[in-house]
């Protein structure tokens, strides 16, 4: 598994070697280091039982090595030159998400000015209808009370209360 900070995290431990190179190749973490005896065992002791907390380690090789490595220091450079390439990778996509993000919700603001100017268009045509619709209910009703009050006079004059 790569991008766990594995190379790092050796790195870290191995300031007291003279050198150290770590290369992902495929799944696998192959490292070379250098320096004194003890040095070197406490590395790769450290490679055996500690790991950072994404890096899945199914086993630790450990093999003879007659080439050159490189100075702690110098790939300690590279190392770090490496991760800011990454890092800016990584920002500028994270740049390009958030513009696109961005112009979605510019969008989804607009939708939802829209949808609300509308409604209010609505409301409005609402609060028309229901102040006419009370309006003629109100004029309906005048009639209707003024036909019973004429009725209920006529029904008292017919049985002489008037």
């Amino acid at each position: 598994m790569q991008d766990v900070g594995y190379r790092l995290f050796l790195l870290s431990r191995a300031h007291t070697l003279k050198g150290f190179e770590a290369a992902n190749v495929g799944e696998d973490l192959i490292v070379l280091i250098e320096g004194d005896d003890a040095a070197v065992n406490r590395l790769i002791q450290t490679a055996k039982t500690e790991k950072p907390p994404s890096a899945e380690v199914s086993e630790v090789v450990v093999e003879g090595y007659d080439g050159e490595v490189m100075d702690v220091k110098e790939y300690r450079e590279q190392l770090s030159l490496e991760q800011l390439a990454k890092i800016a990778t990584v920002g500028v996509e994270i740049r390009d998400d958030i513009k696109t993000m961005l112009k979605k919700q510019d969008e989804t603001l607009a939708e939802i000015r829209a949808t609300r100017n509308e409604l209010r268009e609505e409301i409005r045509a609402t609060r028309g209808e229901i102040k006419a619709l009370r309006e003629d209910l109100k004029q309906y009703m005048d009639r209707r009370f003024e036909k019973i009050e004429r009725e209920i006079a006529l029904i008292k004059q017919k049985i002489g209360l008037t």
